[in-house]
This record gives structure tokens, C-alpha cells and sequence, in this order.
């Protein structure tokens, strides 16, 4: 009998990858997502489709004793949001929700998987080698991440249930609208750099990703978690580098001062708040620019899951370009 795998946000970037790894391991997949999401990508795929409604306790618990997932991939959340309490109720009480309807269910889960961030820990600056280890003390500067940090510590504290925590750098890839837009700026011949100073980060390919969240689930370990990134750390402006190559442009080199980008989040911030939108520049996007590095040591994944990174940047940038031209997003 195949084993179950519930994965909520299965309609998200990442979550559409975890299906599709899920599906290859042979495992029975169900894609949780609320009734009103759009979930069309889904439908060709196989699996089964649950509308889940995280305000009803009752039906989650139904849902729990009816199904008896074995594992459960709890991808569901929200990166971005106009109203800072928006992260709160989403990330962490939707986790909550969850939580309690599976120990009230009474159902034993073989692994409870939450996909948190490395924002939960912050940027590496003050770290010892610039690098955020396990035992690091976590400093968030987002509402993103502290709301990412507040969901781990309950699901570490305050439940009994056998978790993995998955904590991503930055990712890429085909689908994604987060680094959209370089890719669109050096298809302009622009490359507009925010902050005088080099920034450093580490990045992970979505495939590579969802490989690597799999192979936790279906590894024998519990109470642990995992940074993920390809093992290496890249400047801003080598990652632009290579899309420049992969695209073949050349691109007017723009940097902006900080304390300018500042003052132009300050009035988008406000701007937007009068019309009720959502500003892509704001406190927090200014926060993550300003740390110099976004590095974390992600070695547990190949000495202890023993997975190998498949895809190098540029087979990642490659990649996730032709996706954007075939599909005319660039």
C-alpha cells in the first residue's frame, strides 16, 4: 500500500515542486489548498485534491481520521504582506491550527515537515564566520522571519509530534516571481544594484529543494532541522553575472546608495498605504539589503541525508531563463 503525504500550499511555487518530487517517490499525494485558491495547475497531476479550511478544527480533525496521512508537509504560508500582523496569523496560526487537529485526531504521523526560512535566523553579519550554524542565536529582521522563528518554536515546544524543519535560502527557479524581475532588468540592459557595498547569499535551485525536503521525510530522523542551500556563497553580483551570460546581455550597471533607497521605500511605503496596495520596496526588503551576508551551513544535508546538490548555478539560471522565455515572462 502506498504511504500518504499530505503537502498544504501544494498551488505555491515551492509546493507545485514538492508534489511533483512526492509523486516520483511513488508516494500517495494529496494537495491541500484552500476552496477559494487557484488550483488549476494541480489538475493534470496525480493526485488527490483537499480543500482544507484551517478555521474549522472539527473538519481538520475529520480530516486527520479519515485520511491517516503518514506524513505531512506543512508548506503553507505567506512570504509577503501589507499588514505586518498578516504574517502572524497566517505563518504561525495556521501552523498552530494544524497542529492541534492532528494530536486531537489521535492519528501517529510517521514525519510533520514545516518549511520555515532562513530569514527565521536572520542574516549572518555578527555570526562567528559570517555563517549561520545550528547553534546560532536566531536574529530575524523581518516580520517574515521573526513570524517563521515564533511557528518553530512552538512546533519544537509546545507539540509532541515527530517534526523535521526545513530552512531554505533564497530560491529560484522556473515559476518563481521573486527574482522575476532581475531576470526582467537585464533583459533590459539594466542592472540596477541597491547599496554601495557588496551583499553575499547563498541560493538554492527548486528542484534541488523539493529533492532535498523529500529525503528528510523519508529519512528515519526526527526533532531536527536542516539550512538548505547548494553549498556555495555567491555575490549579488556574480549571480547577476551569470544571468547576463545566459541571456547574452549587456546591462547599464546602476548602484543606488542605501540611504537613497531609503528614502524612496519611505514614500512607496506610504504611497501605496493611501491606496491600499502592496509596496515590493519596503522596511523590511530595505532590512535584508542592508546585511552584507546571507550565509548558513547546509553540510547536514549531504553528511547526514546524504543528498548531493544536482544542479550548479548556472544549470539553475539556464534553466529557470528558458522557462521564463518559453512561457513569456520575459
Amino acid at each position: 500500500m502506498q504511504e500518504k503525504i499530505l503537502i498544504t500550499g501544494a498551488n505555491g511555487f515551492i509546493g507545485g515542486y514538492l508534489v511533483d518530487e512526492a509523486i516520483s517517490q511513488g508516494l500517495d499525494v494529496f494537495a491541500g489548498v484552500r476552496k477559494e485558491s487557484n488550483h488549476v495547475s494541480l489538475k493534470e497531476k496525480k493526485l488527490q485534491v483537499i480543500y482544507i479550511d484551517f478555521d474549522d478544527e472539527a473538519s481538520l480533525v475529520d480530516l486527520m481520521q479519515n485520511y491517516k496521512f503518514d506524513y505531512i508537509i506543512h508548506n503553507a504560508g505567506i512570504t509577503k504582506s501589507p499588514d505586518k500582523n498578516q504574517f502572524h496569523e497566517v505563518n504561525v496560526n495556521l501552523l498552530v491550527k494544524l497542529t492541534k487537529a492532528i494530536q486531537k485526531s489521535g492519528v501517529t504521523l510517521r514525519k510533520f515537515v514545516y518549511i520555515s526560512s532562513l530569514a527565521a535566523y536572520g542574516p549572518a553579519d555578527h555570526q562567528p564566520g559570517k555563517t549561520i550554524a545550528e547553534d546560532s542565536i536566531p536574529k530575524p529582521v523581518t516580520e517574515y522571519g521573526r513570524s517563521k522563528l515564533a511557528a518553530e518554536r512552538y512546533l519544537k515546544e509546545k507539540t509532541q509530534l515527530p517534526y523535521i524543519i526545513i530552512r531554505p535560502t533564497a530560491v529560484y527557479g522556473p515559476k518563481d516571481k521573486e527574482f522575476l524581475s532581475v531576470f526582467q532588468m537585464v533583459m533590459n540592459r539594466i542592472n540596477l544594484q541597491p547599496g554601495l557595498k557588496t551583499q553575499y547569499l547563498t541560493l538554492i535551485f527548486i528542484k534541488d529543494l523539493a529533492g532535498v525536503i523529500l529525503k528528510a521525510t523519508l529519512s528515519p530522523y526526527t526533532k531536527t532541522a536542516y539550512f538548505i542551500n547548494d553549498g556555495s556563497l555567491y555575490s549579488s553580483d556574480h549571480f547577476v553575472r551569470i544571468i547576463k551570460r545566459t541571456l547574452n546581455k549587456k546591462t547599464l550597471n546602476i548602484k543606488v546608495p542605501l540611504f537613497l533607497v531609503k528614502i524612496i521605500t519611505f514614500i512607496m511605503e506610504n504611497f501605496s498605504k493611501l491606496i491600499g496596495e502592496y509596496s515590493i520596496l519596503n522596511t523590511d526588503k530595505v532590512h535584508e539589503l542592508e546585511a552584507r551576508y546571507w550565509n548558513c551551513d547546509a553540510s547536514k544535508v549531504s553528511t547526514e541525508l546524504n543528498y548531493a546538490i544536482q544542479y550548479t548555478l548556472e544549470e539553475g539560471v539556464k534553466e529557470t531563463a528558458d522557462w521564463y522565455q518559453t512561457h513569456k515572462w520575459i
